[in-house]
């Protein structure tokens, strides 16, 4: 019997998923995989279509934008009766399983734990002279620097992070507020907002962020990273993508940092599952399905070549024989979440259906503030505006 299995990411992600699924179908000889994999948007637009014209994969990999979403659709198969017998899940952290939970039943399994970094040039913030980022940092701190590396190196301190909502969910944890309410409303304001967005204003007025142009670009892959593409020097992404980085970037070596915050109390930084696996409703071998889902999160073997392609392995004990053996770049994921275990709270949770919607609305109207084509403060009431009629849909 043949399957679909079914992803985004980058290279590496891909190389590794490939080689673990080629080890899957060696296991399983009477079961053929086969993958696809894109960027993150062509990935939800092909998913999409697929799941429009009733051909969804068999497996598929989700976010918190996206799960709940799907879920609503009847897309997904609920996976309770296969817990405990053909799927495994005890391995797991508990508070990481639980992100795959809806109303009661579990709709996912989570591919791995993540949590924020900043990822930066060593050699242009050395060049630049400024004192390495570190826990405690402030965002006073992180626009001096930005601007002092702009100017001692003429390339930008740090990709803009205006475009994306979630490190925009991080200032507001930071703030003791969050984007979301438990029962799905929105849980700030235009003026929160406004406040997030004026500050990277600030930065990117003074050189310190990337162009406009480079920052319109970002969708969290290092492929469209202005980091990598070296239209900045240091950059917000989950440690999930730390990997990626390594692999892709040349003519510098990169290091690693907690996010800055204003608050000594609250790093902001989450233990997030970076991706959950889902099985269709309509798969016609959601047997084979779960049997490669089981694979992926239980055999040590898949553990160690899936290493940390989408983070931390989420099984914990294959996630320690993977630090333990690990190669630099997985090394490099596995010290920085050591480095930071004492400031990463819980994960924030999942997002209400029509998330994905406003996450593609935020990105889109920020870049009518960086192209001059509105204020602050009218975008920040446009996206609340939006969002606010968004989920107040059906």
């Amino acid at each position: 019997m043949s399957i679909r299995f079914v992803w985004w990411g980058n290279a590496d992600r891909a190389k590794a998923t490939n080689a673990a699924v080629a080890a899957f179908e060696k296991a399983n000889p009477g079961i053929t995989v086969h993958t696809e994999y894109a960027s993150y948007d062509a990935y939800f637009q092909k998913l999409a279509t697929q799941v429009a014209g009733g051909d969804s994969p068999d497996l598929l990999q989700l976010d918190r934008a996206t799960l709940g979403e799907y879920r609503q659709k009847g897309v997904l198969l609920p996976l309770d009766s296969y817990v405990g017998k053909t799927l495994h899940t005890s391995g797991l952290s508990p508070l990481l399983l639980a992100s795959g939970k809806i109303a009661g039943s579990q709709y996912a399994v989570p591919g791995g734990q993540t949590t924020q970094m900043l990822v930066y040039d060593k050699t242009l913030w050395s060049r630049a002279g400024v004192t390495p980022p570190a826990n405690g940092w402030t965002w006073a701190q992180f626009t001096t620097m930005s601007e002092a590396v702009g100017k001692a190196t003429g390339t930008p301190g740090s990709t803009d992070f205006g475009w994306a909502i979630d490190w925009f969910e991080v200032y507001l944890a930071q703030h003791g507020k969050h984007l979301y309410t438990s029962d799905g409303k929105l849980g700030f304001t235009a003026d929160d907002l406004a406040a997030f967005w004026n500050l990277t204003a600030t930065i990117r007025s003074g050189d310190g962020l990337s162009k406009p142009t480079a920052t319109t670009k970002m969708d969290g892959s290092t492929a469209n990273s202005a980091l990598v593409t070296k239209q900045a020097a240091s950059e917000i992404n989950y440690d999930s993508n730390l990997t990626g980085y390594l692999a892709s970037y040349n003519g510098g070596t990169l290091a690693e940092a907690p996010l800055p915050s204003d608050n000594p109390a609250v790093s902001g930084l989450a233990a997030m599952p970076p991706v959950s696996f889902a099985v269709s409703k309509r798969s016609a071998h959601a047997d084979a399905a779960i049997k490669l889902l089981d694979f992926l999160t239980n055999d040590p073997g898949a553990g160690a070549i899936l290493g940390t392609t989408r983070g931390m392995p989420p099984n914990l004990s294959i996630r320690a024989s993977v630090c333990a053996n690990a190669s630099a770049s997985t090394k490099a994921v596995c010290a920085y979440e050591d480095t930071v275990k004492n400031i990463v709270g819980p994960s924030f949770g999942n997002w209400p259906t029509g998330s994905a919607a406003i996450k593609r609305d935020f990105q889109q109207i920020y870049d009518d503030v960086i192209f001059g084509r509105t204020s602050v403060s009218a975008a920040a009431a446009r996206v609340v505006g939006d969002a606010q009629q968004t989920l107040s849909q059906p």
